[in-house]
């Protein structure tokens, strides 16, 4: 009896540490075997929109409402922050949730039903919400209780946009019913195409999109999109998104870049190779020397490579291969400067036909005007036959009695996004 209470105990214990470790944040969604017994737009009726500071509390104690949609929304690329937004056939809502990673929970497609009892039912600024109320406002419902009011249904669906709108309508005049769909905006517009990016770093931003006949609405992006430093597009296209309100501006929040459909991206200029002086060596940069040898040389002052040519010296660096494939108007720049009274020969070199041997291949110089003990800035416009996959850049020294410092080596170009 004593061996059996043992083994019992054991079992009883490994249950409760189990039991212990199954919290509602990483346990199973749990899925519903009933039916939906209100539609959506059955649900906003019980809230007047846009009332001051009000909500409506949908009581434990009434009868059941239960809802059923699918969810429309992402937050995979951070722009649909603690939220859901799900549609049934007649209308759609905003359920917000304490979590920022629900595309985890709740896919794009994935059909959910909701357990209505006991959330507020409100808006703000006149957008429809689903959470619970709490300082004047529709509050997140706590993660770890959405088991009590939210079940998965199946596995996910396509999703199409409910709406395709080629102009857009006065707030006013959209039913609330139709806000938090996806909708899709055709012959869209940026306004700021080409020169702004889709959101500033600190903050969210708005811009607006102007369609065919003129009319206008905002798009809204928050900084913590992946996407937020890309530049607007050019052009007219197709942009799908969440339909939003925020008072009388009618808005459409993209859940990422897929969302913005046909349109030119814009040529940006960019840093395409740049040189990470600690580490120059053991990334593809090779050194062929005779003498006094290349070194990196990195402080608060200055990060690049040196020469001391303390005796007769023909060494050479040479970068690893730069792909200029797909690029524009690329420009090769560094800063240099020399000292001593030497006699070396201090010379900058380009090729794209690299044999593993200085002497059999063909060098292309880059013109250096002039040298100085103070730093100056080289500038040189690869040309159009130097555009390969294999180019390289070489710093070449050959004398004796100088020290020459290499600094800010980099390759910037135009690069369609």
């Amino acid at each position: 009896m004593k061996h059996i209470h043992s083994i019992f105990t054991v079992i009883i214990a490994a249950a409760l540490f189990a039991g212990c470790n199954l919290d509602p944040e990483v346990a199973p969604i749990p899925t519903y075997d009933g039916e939906a017994n209100t539609t959506i737009a059955e649900l906003l009726s019980m809230h007047e929109i846009g009332s001051t500071d009000s909500y409506v509390h949908l009581s434990e104690d009434s009868a059941d409402i239960i809802i059923t949609g699918i969810v429309v929304s992402s937050d995979e690329q951070g722009n649909c922050y603690k939220y859901i937004n799900i549609e049934d056939e007649t209308g759609a809502i905003q359920i917000k949730i304490n979590n920022s990673a629900l595309f985890h929970r709740y896919p794009v497609g994935q059909r959910v039903f909701v357990k209505c009892n006991g959330l507020d039912l409100g808006d703000y600024r006149k957008l429809p919400q689903l959470g619970m109320w709490a300082n004047d406002a529709i509050q997140p419902i706590p993660s770890g209780i959405t088991y009590k009011y939210i079940f998965t249904d199946g596995a996910p669906v396509t999703v199409e946009p409910s709406i395709t709108w080629t102009s857009i309508p006065y707030a006013d005049a959209i039913d609330v019913s139709d806000l938090n769909r996806l909708v899709k905006l055709e012959g869209a517009t940026f306004v700021e195409g080409g020169i702004a990016t889709f959101c500033d770093p600190y903050s969210a931003t708005s811009h607006d999109i102007k369609m065919a006949d003129g009319t206008t609405i905002t798009m809204r992006t928050s900084n913590y999109a992946n996407f937020y430093n890309q530049t607007l597009p050019t052009g007219t296209g197709t942009v799908v998104g969440l339909l939003s309100r925020y008072n009388n501006y009618v808005q459409i929040v993209i859940r990422d870049l897929n969302d913005v459909q046909g349109f030119t991206n814009p040529a940006s200029t960019q840093d395409i190779f740049t040189v990470d002086y600690n580490n120059a060596f053991n990334q593809g940069w090779l050194k062929v020397s005779s003498g006094s040898e290349w070194t990196t040389l990195v402080n608060s002052s200055f990060a690049g490579f040196m020469i001391n040519a303390s005796s007769q010296t023909n060494s050479w660096i040479i970068s690893p291969e730069i792909n200029l494939i797909g690029t524009t108007e690329q420009v090769l720049s560094f800063r240099h400067r020399t000292v001593g009274d030497g006699n070396g020969e201090m010379k900058c070199y380009y090729t794209t036909n690299y044999t593993g041997d200085v002497t059999t291949t063909t060098w292309v110089e880059v013109p250096i005007s002039n040298y100085s003990s103070s730093f100056l800035d080289v500038f040189f416009n690869i040309p159009e036959s130097a555009i390969s996959s294999k180019f390289r850049i070489a710093y070449q020294y050959n004398g004796n009695g100088n020290t020459w410092a290499v600094s800010d080596i980099k390759i910037s170009a135009t690069v369609n996004q």
